[in-house]
């Protein structure tokens, strides 16, 4: 049974996580566009929009990925600030990877490169049991590859459906909207690269 303590635990890091989000999207749209002019280029409501910025509410991962691509704005720019102090900047250690945590969807993503400002994008994302991705589809420039680290997905790339094992990949034109899906009973894991980083521009 979930205790107190660790309910107000997950509780305290999700409003952390909903004000960095919050934070990191009204700063990109400041000087640029209004709350409602924002709205109208995401097809998000302006009244969502205000409560992300407020650091309240709980964001879809749609949403997030139709606010980061009406903003230009890579979604691994919504990743947690990096650890200060790092003494290198080609090094990752395990536990100083930056993360992401979409609790209403139980999507996890962790960055296994220093920062966005590279030409490849490499991360791992965790999907919860019984997901159906269609609603969380991207399509961004570049080539993309996926490698099953863990579990089983089906992988939707334009009108194909490919079903994926652990240790199988499968690499596209990520210009193609393409989403995945996991329908097992168990949590699966997936090792992402892109070339380049993929901006998560929401169709």
């Amino acid at each position: 049974m979930e205790t107190t303590v660790e309910k107000d635990g997950m509780d305290e890091r999700r409003s952390s996580w909903v004000s960095h989000i919050g934070a990191t999207i009204k700063a990109s749209r400041a000087r640029r566009f209004t709350v409602e002019e924002l709205a109208d280029r995401a097809k998000v409501s302006a009244g969502l929009i205000s409560q992300i910025e407020r650091g309240i509410g709980n964001p879809s991962f749609e949403t997030l990925l139709r606010l980061s691509g009406a903003l230009e704005l890579p979604m691994a720019e919504l990743f947690s600030a990096p650890p200060e102090g790092s003494p290198d900047d080609r090094v990752v250690r395990r536990d100083e990877r930056r993360t992401i945590e979409v609790p209403r969807e139980g999507i996890g993503m962790e960055l296994l490169v220093p920062d966005v400002n590279r030409q490849l994008g490499v991360l791992i994302m965790k999907l919860p049991p019984n997901l159906e991705g269609s609603s969380i589809r991207s399509s961004h420039e570049g080539e993309e590859c996926i490698l099953v680290l863990e579990g089983s997905l089906v992988a939707t790339i334009g009108d194909e459906k490919y079903s994926l094992e652990e240790g199988d990949t499968i690499t596209f034109d990520a210009v193609i909207p393409h989403w995945w899906s996991n329908l097992s009973s168990k949590p699966a894991r997936i090792l992402a690269i892109s070339t380049p980083p993929s901006q998560g521009r929401a169709h």
